[in-house]
Protein backbone atom coordinates (compact mmCIF):
# COMPACT_ATOMS: atom_id res chain seq x y z
CA UNK A 1 0.00 0.00 0.00
CA UNK A 2 0.88 3.43 -0.72
CA UNK A 3 1.89 5.66 1.69
CA UNK A 4 0.05 8.74 1.94
CA UNK A 5 0.25 12.05 3.57
CA UNK A 6 -3.28 13.90 4.97
CA UNK A 7 -3.08 16.21 2.50
CA UNK A 8 -2.74 13.68 -0.36
CA UNK A 9 -5.44 11.86 1.14
CA UNK A 10 -7.79 14.84 1.40
CA UNK A 11 -7.15 15.52 -2.27
CA UNK A 12 -7.99 12.11 -3.15
CA UNK A 13 -10.96 12.19 -1.14
CA UNK A 14 -12.30 15.34 -2.84
CA UNK A 15 -11.49 13.66 -6.40
CA UNK A 16 -13.40 10.48 -5.57
CA UNK A 17 -16.23 12.65 -4.06
CA UNK A 18 -16.14 15.43 -7.27
CA UNK A 19 -16.71 12.06 -9.30
CA UNK A 20 -19.44 10.66 -7.87
CA UNK A 21 -21.41 13.69 -7.59
CA UNK A 22 -20.89 14.43 -11.48
CA UNK A 23 -21.91 10.88 -12.40
CA UNK A 24 -24.44 11.38 -10.30
CA UNK A 25 -25.38 14.69 -11.98
CA UNK A 26 -24.56 13.62 -14.99
CA UNK A 27 -26.87 10.00 -14.94
CA UNK A 28 -29.90 12.71 -13.80
CA UNK A 29 -29.24 14.98 -16.39
CA UNK A 30 -29.32 12.65 -18.94
CA UNK A 31 -32.44 10.84 -17.87
CA UNK A 32 -33.99 15.06 -18.00
CA UNK A 33 -32.56 14.91 -21.94
CA UNK A 34 -34.11 11.52 -22.76
CA UNK A 35 -37.32 12.93 -21.48
CA UNK A 36 -37.29 15.79 -23.32
CA UNK A 37 -37.76 17.68 -20.46
CA UNK A 38 -35.18 20.40 -21.94
CA UNK A 39 -36.66 21.23 -24.41
CA UNK A 40 -39.55 23.17 -23.32
CA UNK A 41 -39.45 26.37 -21.89
CA UNK A 42 -38.63 25.31 -18.74
CA UNK A 43 -34.93 23.41 -19.09
CA UNK A 44 -33.11 26.39 -18.68
CA UNK A 45 -35.42 26.63 -15.01
CA UNK A 46 -34.65 22.89 -14.46
CA UNK A 47 -30.67 22.88 -15.24
CA UNK A 48 -30.53 25.84 -12.76
CA UNK A 49 -32.48 24.05 -10.17
CA UNK A 50 -30.14 20.41 -10.46
CA UNK A 51 -27.40 23.23 -10.91
CA UNK A 52 -28.01 24.29 -7.19
CA UNK A 53 -29.16 20.96 -5.83
CA UNK A 54 -25.65 19.39 -7.17
CA UNK A 55 -23.26 22.20 -5.53
CA UNK A 56 -25.41 22.23 -2.06
CA UNK A 57 -25.24 18.29 -2.42
CA UNK A 58 -21.71 18.62 -3.14
CA UNK A 59 -20.96 20.20 -0.55
CA UNK A 60 -22.41 18.02 2.19
CA UNK A 61 -21.42 15.02 1.40
CA UNK A 62 -17.89 16.39 0.87
CA UNK A 63 -17.91 17.37 4.31
CA UNK A 64 -19.30 14.18 5.35
CA UNK A 65 -17.21 12.01 3.29
CA UNK A 66 -13.96 13.39 4.77
CA UNK A 67 -15.40 13.39 8.34
CA UNK A 68 -15.89 9.57 7.69
CA UNK A 69 -12.72 8.95 5.87
CA UNK A 70 -11.09 11.04 8.60
CA UNK A 71 -12.31 8.74 11.74
CA UNK A 72 -12.11 5.14 9.43
CA UNK A 73 -8.70 6.37 9.17
CA UNK A 74 -7.90 7.39 12.93
CA UNK A 75 -9.60 4.15 13.62
CA UNK A 76 -7.79 1.94 11.37
CA UNK A 77 -4.22 3.14 12.27
CA UNK A 78 -4.46 4.15 15.92
CA UNK A 79 -3.04 7.54 14.64
CA UNK A 80 -4.55 10.88 14.76
CA UNK A 81 -2.81 13.98 12.29
CA UNK A 82 -3.94 17.32 13.25
CA UNK A 83 -4.45 19.43 10.14
CA UNK A 84 -1.63 21.89 9.42
CA UNK A 85 -1.02 23.76 6.30
CA UNK A 86 2.35 25.34 5.76
CA UNK A 87 3.43 27.85 2.78
CA UNK A 88 4.14 24.88 0.82
CA UNK A 89 0.56 23.80 0.92
CA UNK A 90 -0.92 27.08 0.61
CA UNK A 91 1.36 26.90 -2.91
CA UNK A 92 0.34 24.07 -4.04
CA UNK A 93 -3.34 25.56 -3.14
CA UNK A 94 -2.54 28.36 -5.47
CA UNK A 95 -1.11 26.30 -8.59
CA UNK A 96 -4.16 24.36 -8.28
CA UNK A 97 -6.64 27.36 -8.68
CA UNK A 98 -4.61 28.60 -11.43
CA UNK A 99 -4.62 25.31 -13.70
CA UNK A 100 -8.52 25.53 -12.35
CA UNK A 101 -9.10 28.70 -13.77
CA UNK A 102 -7.31 28.42 -16.83
CA UNK A 103 -8.87 24.78 -17.79
CA UNK A 104 -12.48 26.33 -16.91
CA UNK A 105 -12.12 30.16 -18.66
CA UNK A 106 -11.17 27.93 -21.40
CA UNK A 107 -14.03 25.78 -21.23
CA UNK A 108 -16.10 28.96 -21.17
CA UNK A 109 -14.49 30.40 -24.51
CA UNK A 110 -15.41 26.88 -26.30
CA UNK A 111 -18.80 26.97 -24.63
CA UNK A 112 -19.20 30.80 -25.81
CA UNK A 113 -18.15 29.68 -29.68
CA UNK A 114 -20.40 27.02 -29.75
CA UNK A 115 -23.45 29.44 -28.81
CA UNK A 116 -22.03 31.53 -31.19
CA UNK A 117 -21.60 29.30 -33.99
CA UNK A 118 -25.16 27.72 -32.98
CA UNK A 119 -23.47 24.05 -33.00
CA UNK A 120 -25.77 23.24 -29.85
CA UNK A 121 -29.13 24.22 -27.98
CA UNK A 122 -28.65 26.92 -25.33
CA UNK A 123 -29.56 25.17 -23.10
CA UNK A 124 -26.64 22.10 -23.51
CA UNK A 125 -24.25 25.11 -23.86
CA UNK A 126 -25.09 25.60 -20.08
CA UNK A 127 -24.19 21.83 -19.24
CA UNK A 128 -21.25 22.02 -21.30
CA UNK A 129 -20.17 24.79 -19.25
CA UNK A 130 -20.95 22.87 -15.61
CA UNK A 131 -19.17 20.00 -17.68
CA UNK A 132 -16.23 22.28 -17.86
CA UNK A 133 -16.23 23.44 -14.23
CA UNK A 134 -16.48 19.98 -13.38
CA UNK A 135 -13.05 18.81 -15.50
CA UNK A 136 -11.46 22.01 -13.71
CA UNK A 137 -12.32 20.32 -10.87
CA UNK A 138 -10.73 17.28 -11.50
CA UNK A 139 -7.76 18.59 -13.25
CA UNK A 140 -7.08 20.83 -10.52
CA UNK A 141 -7.38 17.87 -7.96
CA UNK A 142 -5.21 15.83 -10.31
CA UNK A 143 -2.37 18.62 -11.04
CA UNK A 144 -2.43 19.16 -7.04
CA UNK A 145 -2.42 15.50 -5.98
CA UNK A 146 0.80 15.11 -8.52
CA UNK A 147 2.08 18.17 -6.51
CA UNK A 148 2.39 16.45 -3.32
CA UNK A 149 3.41 13.20 -5.22
CA UNK A 150 5.99 14.38 -6.64
CA UNK A 151 6.69 17.96 -5.76
CA UNK A 152 7.58 20.99 -8.56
Amino acid sequence: MIAMSQQERRVGVSLITTLIMFGIFGFYMLGFYQDGAMDGPDGYRLIGKSFFILVGGGIVVSIVVHILFTIIHSIITKDYEPMMNDERDKLFDLKSMQIILLVFSFGFMVSMGVLALDVLAPALVFLLIIFFMFIANVIGDVVKLFLYRGGI
